[in-house]
């Protein structure tokens, strides 16, 4: 008879004591997963929120400011080098950036990673009122931006397009579908911006390219904002390689977002991680105890098998048989379980977030129950591997 034969009759036959072993490797499965999920939803949330606070990296020209000494007075300062960037800049803060986060996190997928989007803010007058226009390119600046809402319109769909902030259309008394002119330029309003609190309420935004040419500035731009698109990406090194490797700007990493991105992350990773390892301890020795109570149930049934020619090895590896099933089936309940109670306590814990099964926690929750339930099995299965054939015959007897 096959030993995999032995071993599902054998717990055919010991169903309480497998349906125990099997529940005991489901319970710490159960609380890995649970907590894995809600993790994941948690972290999901958190990504979200840290997005609105906008960009994590501000390029701005690499200008110097020089006082000037006249006779002992100080006469004032003034800038030294360039105070506008060149368009042509973009694409290499795009490949720098991109470049920086795939060799931190090694990505090999081709494609743009990070967000770049640029920014022209100039002077303007709306009729006899002063207002400062920005230019933006559309897509880029929503994507940054995510927290912005409108409480009339939507954001630039035409060249000559306008859309204004809380204060500044309350100001200006513009409203969507409206028609303005800023500096002697006429633009649709397309949309009002929420109140945010920030200095965009004060604001209006144009399509980059339309100012650039009624401005008579040419391709330029004020500032770039950076969005390094990842969990963790590493900003500061994004900032230092930006100024290295392009000259005439300089680089500057908000570090708010930055250390509450990378604290954020790794203070709930170590957390899940210091439950996950004291739950599964338990449920290893919850299991040790059942194997070995089921080893002393069956030591008349070892001892028959070693004493009709059953060698050691045999015996050792009927055990773990039997413990990678038991692995198997914990595994899968446990993964079961888990989700179930990550659907149920997550949105308590998370405040109404979405809890979603994660389908890459199978594999993981087997290869666990599985490694588990054979760690728990090795010593009470060696103990019985090393029973003597005539100590097996004595108790056979």
């Amino acid at each position: 008879m096959r030993l995999t034969t032995i071993v599902v009759k054998d717990m055919v036959r010991r169903k309480r004591r497998v349906v125990h072993s099997v529940f005991g490797v489901s319970i710490g499965i159960m609380t890995v997963i649970a907590m894995l999920t809600v993790g994941s939803a948690g972290e999901q949330s958190l990504r979200m929120e840290l997005e609105r606070y906008g960009p994590n990296l501000t390029v701005v020209p690499a200008t110097a400011r020089m006082d000037v000494e006249l006779g002992g007075l100080t006469m004032g300062s003034v800038t030294v080098g360039e105070t506008m960037l060149d368009h042509a800049v973009l694409p290499l803060i795009q490949h720098v950036a991109d470049e920086a986060i795939r060799e931190d996190k090694g990505i090999a997928m081709a494609g743009p990673i990070a967000i770049v989007a640029p920014r022209l803010y100039l002077p303007a007058t709306v009729g006899d009122r002063n207002v400062t226009v920005v230019g933006v390119s559309p897509s880029e600046e929503q994507a940054i931006r995510i927290w912005w809402d409108f409480s009339e319109g939507e954001f630039l769909d035409g060249n000559d397009e306008l859309v204004a902030g809380a204060v500044a259309a309350k100001a200006l008394g513009l409203a969507a579908g409206d028609t303005v002119t800023v500096s002697d330029h006429e633009y649709s309003v397309a949309g009002v911006l929420g109140e945010s609190g920030s200095n965009d309420d004060y604001l209006l935004f144009v399509p980059l390219a339309t100012l650039q040419a009624s401005s008579g500035k040419g391709p330029v731009v004020s500032i770039v904002d950076v969005r390094a698109h990842c969990t963790g990406c590493p900003v500061e090194n994004i900032a230092v390689a930006l100024t290295e490797h392009i000259p005439g700007i300089h680089a500057v990493a908000v570090r708010q977002v930055a250390e509450a991105e990378l604290g954020m992350w790794h203070s709930i990773r170590a957390v899940v991680l210091m439950l996950a390892s004291v739950t599964l301890l338990v449920g290893l020795f919850g299991v040790m105890n059942s194997m070995s109570a089921m080893v002393v149930e069956r030591r008349k049934d070892i001892a028959i098998m070693r004493a009709v020619g059953a060698s050691r090895r045999q015996i050792l590896s009927m055990f773990l048989q039997e413990a990678v099933t038991l692995g198997l089936l914990g595994g899968l309940g446990g993964y079961v379980a888990g989700v179930v109670l990550a659907m149920v306590v997550g949105p308590l814990i998370l405040r109404g977030v979405v809890v979603t099964p994660v389908f890459l926690y199978v594999p993981l929750a087997i290869v666990l129950a599985a490694t588990i339930s054979m760690i728990a099995t090795l010593h009470p299965a060696l103990g019985a591997a090393r029973m003597r054939v005539a100590e097996a015959v004595r108790i056979s007897a």
